[in-house]
């Protein structure tokens, strides 16, 4: 007979606790384990089906972990935790997993990860000392943030983030991150960076802590196939911290990542996978075993198949548990049991040694959940097809296994290549080069092919030669020292003086650059949706904006008494009298976000710019065009507006503007409208899904879009203009790199725009400037 667990004041109907590795706890992590099987009957399982339906974070699943304690599951004795081991996280990661929630597991094993990162390096730094009573008296969530929107989401490569000492005491930080589990639900987060001491090596890396009020996160769009209740969204972290905020020294990032992150995620994902594909069998078990197939009495556990399918299925897994718990063993061994006393010594790095079996370990647990929900499926037929078993729910969750970073793709090209050709052939940041596969590819090159890219790679060297000696760059000496605008040769210029127009009005600068000025709202109107436009009213009817074409404004709001600084590109071009257009993407975390959401007209904003930004003069171009994704298409929206309202400018002007469908295109009736009248406007539309009557192209901005709408290189004085998001600017570079477009003819609205251009056209690229001259 099966020996039974208890479900209740019943027995449990999964699999029994000889398929358990109870021998593997203590009995304080059993009792442990247990009273948080009960709050999963109780509490979390019931949730756990609304937060998958309506896409809602389990806010009440969370609460009930930290009455338990279990968010300070590893956080020592003496900061009011638990001081538990990695067998003892696993046990409780798994059993989440398996008899509660796996969203909600997922977002446990984060904060995991972020409780770890701080513990690495809290020794000397009384602000995360802190933190930590925090977590456990407070029951605060903790969150993670390593992937980059320009790198694929690679959670080691962070091009997009920016960081500089201000002064001995502050940093300057922005840091932009595509993927984050409880994005703007979680009350504090770790963030990796690039190093304030960054000299072109992404290696070296830095790890931050942030708050929840210090970040801005939008999970609105948040759709996937399973992993509902995790709000995953990308977050935005900008603003000056004090140093410390950093976590251990500002060259601890690949150590922290490597020791901590990895080492915890890995393991502990591996538990959530393993708990989903033993809640499939549970699933699986209660269902064949109760239902019967009347025609010829039998019940369908009898079947050979099916008790193939479940004997299979529990072997792999167990297999699978094996290792984890093996692994989670040999950890406490190298580490005196999970004590972090041991990290006052900062050389340590005792779990970076058996991250390769991590590797191995997540691989082979998110291919086996892959592999048990398709059985169980395929065991309880069309009951399992319907939602009601609860098979349904799992087998979604199950496959984010797979794909989840470091993705199974990722892991066994890293297991092989390590395997064939040793570690030190792992190329993470792309550091060195293959010989072999060079001369592969130039054998196949005619002559001519070999002598333009052999004249290609002599001037490349010798630009850098050049560079490196200090003989000569082909960046200017101010360029990449302003942090907002690294395209600048020179500070902002403001556009200040008096403009008299042709009825004899003149008309003031209204915004400086160097002081505040209040302004008031005279309107606002939904765009879409999510998004709104602002318009505020200048000191006075006449005044314009004191900004040039293309250029940004700072909005500055106090919230809670504290100072709160926003960036935005206006619609409204100079001669736009009396007037200033904003456009705000509604965010679900963000302070300036919601305080928009609530202003009314007559509320008050104060303003300061010019602060950057490209300053755009008639005449001095023969052609701009302009590449927009969704809420960037701002800047082109202004510049076609000052463009059509002087009929002296002979500039012409073609936006290429991409939305994911028709409905979000911004301005689309007055940019239709510009197209149609202007012979110097070319308006052209993409969309991800264009639906019953679009006529317009389809499909992000790519080499050949780019290739049929945009003027070539030639002898005229072109610039183009990239305006969206990091994925799409760097994208977007690679495509205009391939038709032949020098780098000093591409300028990249937003902090990042140098250091793509880099990543594209090498180091020592020339840099345009962020005038038209």
């Amino acid at each position: 007979s099966l020996k039974m667990k208890k479900w209740g004041a019943g027995q449990f109907w999964g699999l029994g606790t000889e398929y358990d590795p109870e021998f593997l706890l203590t009995s304080e992590q059993k009792k442990l384990r247990d009273r948080l099987v009960e709050v999963c009957r109780t509490k979390i399982r019931p949730l756990a089906i609304e937060n998958d339906r309506n896409y809602q974070f389990p806010r009440e699943s969370i609460k009930a972990l930290a009455e338990l304690g279990l968010l300070g599951l590893i956080i020592p004795k003496k900061f009011g935790g638990l001081g538990e081991n990695h067998v003892c996280c696993s046990a409780i990661v798994e059993a989440l997993a398996r008899y509660g929630c796996a969203a909600t597991a997922m977002i446990f094993c984060m904060h995991m990860s972020a409780t770890s990162v701080l513990l690495y390096r809290y020794h000397s730094n009384p602000h995360i000392q802190a933190l930590l009573k925090r977590v456990t008296a407070e029951g605060l969530l903790g969150g993670v943030c390593a992937s980059d929107p320009a790198t694929g989401s690679h959670d080691w490569f962070p091009l997009s983030s920016k960081v500089r000492y201000q002064d001995d005491n502050t940093m300057r930080l922005l840091k932009y991150g595509s993927w984050c589990t409880s994005a703007g639900f979680a009350d504090f987060y770790c963030i990796m960076t690039i190093s304030p001491q960054f000299t072109n090596n992404f290696s070296a890396l830095s790890f931050f802590f942030v708050y929840k009020d210090e970040i801005r996160a939008s999970t609105d769009d948040w759709s996937a196939l399973g992993m509902h209740a995790n709000q995953s969204g990308p977050i935005v972290v900008e603003g000056v911290f004090n140093t410390d905020r950093l976590i251990g020294s500002a060259q601890d990032g690949r150590k922290i990542m490597e020791e901590c992150v990895d080492a915890y995620f890995l393991l502990l994902t591996s538990c959530v996978w393993s708990g989903i594909a033993l809640g499939c069998l549970d699933l699986s078990r209660r269902h064949v075993t109760q239902a019967v197939h009347a025609d010829v009495g039998m019940r369908v556990c009898d079947y050979p198949v099916i008790q193939d399918y479940v004997g299979e299925s529990v072997i792999d897994t167990n297999t699978t548990r094996s290792m984890n718990y093996l692994l989670a063993q040999t950890l406490d061994v190298t580490t005196d049991n999970n004590n972090w006393d041991i990290h006052s010594d900062v050389t340590l790095t005792p779990r970076t040694l058996n991250v390769h079996w991590l590797w191995q370990l997540k691989f082979s647990a998110a291919k086996n959940v892959s592999n048990v929900t398709d059985r169980m499926l395929q065991a309880c037929g069309g009951a399992g097809y319907k939602t009601e078993l609860g098979l349904e729910r799992l087998y979604r969750d199950g496959k984010a296994g797979w794909v989840m970073a470091p993705s199974n793709e990722i892991l066994r090209n890293l297991v092989g290549v390590s395997a064939l050709n040793g570690f030190t052939s792992i190329d993470l940041w792309e550091e060195m080069s293959n010989e072999r596969l060079l001369q592969r590819e130039v054998k196949k090159m005619t002559l001519e092919e070999k002598e333009k890219l052999g004249k290609k790679l002599l001037e490349e060297a010798q630009q850098e030669r050049e560079a490196s000696e200090g003989t000569t760059s082909k960046q200017h000496p101010y360029q990449d020292t302003d942090f907002l605008n690294p395209f600048n040769t020179a500070p902002p210029a403001a556009l200040s003086q008096e403009i008299k127009t042709t009825d004899g009005v003149i008309h003031k600068a209204a915004l400086k650059p160097d002081q505040w000025t209040s302004l008031s709202l005279l309107s606002r109107h939904n765009l879409t949706d999510k998004i709104a436009a602002f318009t505020f009213t200048l000191p006075n009817p006449t005044d314009h904006t004191g900004c040039y074409p293309g250029q940004y404004v700072t909005v500055r709001v106090m919230i809670n008494g504290k100072e709160q600084i926003r960036y935005f590109s206006p619609v409204s071009p100079p001669d736009d009298h009396g007037k200033i257009e904003l456009v705000l993407r509604y965010e679900t975390q963000g302070l300036i976000s919601n305080y928009f959401r609530e202003l009314q007209p007559g509320g008050q904003v104060e303003f300061q710019g010019p602060c950057g930004g490209l300053e755009y003069t008639e005449g001095s171009l023969d052609e701009v065009t302009v590449v927009a994704g969704g809420g960037g298409v701002t800047p082109g929206v202004q510049l076609l507006r000052h463009l059509t309202r002087n009929p002296q400018d002979t500039t012409k002007m073609t936006l290429i503007y991409y939305a994911e469908t028709p409905r979000d295109l911004l301005y689309r009736d007055e940019l239709d409208g510009y197209a149609k009248i202007d012979d110097r406007v070319r308006v052209v539309y993409t969309v991800g899904e264009g639906g019953e009557g679009w006529e317009g192209d389809e499909g992000f901005i790519n080499t050949q879009l780019l290739d049929k709408y945009i003027t070539k290189p030639n002898a005229i004085k072109h610039k183009v203009v990239i305006c969206g998001g990091p994925t799409m600017s760097i994208s977007t570079l690679y495509s205009l790199y391939q038709l032949g477009f020098p780098p000093q003819t591409v300028f990249i609205y937003g902090q990042f725009g140098v250091e793509q251009v880099k990543a594209v056209y090498g180091r020592q690229a020339a840099l345009a400037s962020h005038t038209c001259h």
